[in-house]
């Protein structure tokens, strides 16, 4: 990992900016509280491990599989809770990247553990975020369409699961592109520091990534087109130093306020058609949209710092935004975790039949449930 302490090493990594002393604060606050992130995230994915199974659970009972908003509800859960394995999984593998002159480096075996965790996390954070845009673009086809029958088909359970099942199809692809874009190549032999006073039995060789020559080939025509992807849907791990890099989710970003606006709109324009004999199902209809909405603006906000610094490195090409990229990653998988963690919770409050079921479940209310879901 890259540190800067000085104005000099802040100007080799930065040369476009002039601002260095800004540089040098922003990179020790982040430097600070990146790997507190790491340690925060680690116990949040747990106990939102534990309330994503739940939630999952809860939806698939038979009296909420209603709509198609439940089943993409339900493939956003099971990516969630992955997403949450695999980050419990890697915590102490990303130490190492920050790891101090006693601590040796990865080994081939280790490192290439964390690489398919990491690239596996990353298949189910993108596949959750792109359902959340799916879910709000079947919202608003439902209340835009509400009137032609073969839009409406849509809101059938099958066409969520297919939904799910085929975003996770397509972000497996990409991630597949991502696994082999690079190789694992040995850069020198590492040695305890002077300070450490610890003798080490074996060998240790420093592996760093190296782009393939597949990519390096058309000069890296095939590298652009797949980093161009990246920068515009999710994350990739890229780099040549060992470095876990953020190209986050500039596309998400972009379009999930678009839809929270256009879900507004249609819901006044709804209303504005609402009769008192339809009040009741109008009513139902939007807590429906009003669900959605949320889930889509929470989604927005915390894909929202990642996709600022996508944007500054699409603008810029200085090495310092790959690390600088790095760094923020932790503080949005944080938020990205609480985001997922909190789904059921933002149900159980907006659902009335999500609510019914969970105290049926506890055995604290008797087994009758009305299924007509809000959803």
């Amino acid at each position: 990992m890259a540190i800067i302490k000085s104005l000099e090493d802040a100007a080799a990594l930065f040369p476009s900016f002039k601002e260095l002393n800004f540089l040098i604060t922003l990179f020790s606050f982040l430097e600070k509280y990146g790997l507190l992130c790491v340690e925060v995230e680690f116990y949040i994915a747990i106990l939102g491990l534990l309330l994503t199974l739940c939630h999952v659970f809860v939806l698939t009972r038979k009296p909420m599989m209603t709509s198609s908003i439940i089943s993409i509800m339900i493939g956003m859960g099971i990516y969630d809770a992955l997403s949450m394995i695999f980050a419990i999984s890697v915590k102490d593998l990303i130490y190492n990247f920050y790891r101090d002159e006693c601590t040796p480096p990865f080994t081939f075996a280790e490192f290439v553990i964390f690489l398919l965790l990491a690239h596996s996390r990353e298949n189910m954070m993108r596949s959750s975020t792109w359902l959340g845009l799916v879910m709000a673009l079947f919202r608003f086809l439902a209340l835009r369409f509400a009137s032609k029958p073969g839009i409406l088909k849509i809101s059938k359970i099958c066409y969520g699961f297919i939904a799910a099942f085929i975003t996770f199809l397509v972000s497996c692809v990409l991630t597949f592109f991502n696994v082999f874009r690079s190789k694992l190549v040995e850069s020198g032999k590492w040695t305890a520091g002077e300070k450490c006073n610890l003798e080490f039995d074996n060998d240790y060789i420093i592996y760093r990534q190296q782009i393939s020559e597949v990519y390096n080939a058309s000069n890296q025509l095939l590298l652009r087109i797949l980093t161009f992807v990246n920068a515009i849907s999710t994350k990739v791990l890229i780099d040549e130093s060992l470095q876990f890099v953020n190209f986050s989710q500039i596309l998400p970003s972009l379009l999930l306020p678009i839809f929270t606006i256009l879900l507004i709109i249609e819901i006044r324009k709804a209303r504005k058609k609402i009769t008192n004999a339809s009040s009741h199902v109008q009513k139902r209809t939007d807590k429906t949209t009003y669900l959605v909405i949320f889930m889509t603006t929470t989604f927005f906000i915390a894909s929202l710092p990642a996709g600022i610094f996508s944007l500054f490195q699409v603008m810029y090409s200085d090495e310092g935004f790959i690390y600088l990229s790095s760094l923020v990653d932790h503080f949005c998988s944080v938020i990205l975790t609480v985001n997922a963690s909190v789904h059921c919770i933002i149900c159980f409050v907006m659902s009335t039949d999500y609510r019914k079921q969970t105290k049926m479940i506890l055995g604290i209310q008797p087994k009758k449930i009305n299924t007509n879901s809000i959803f």
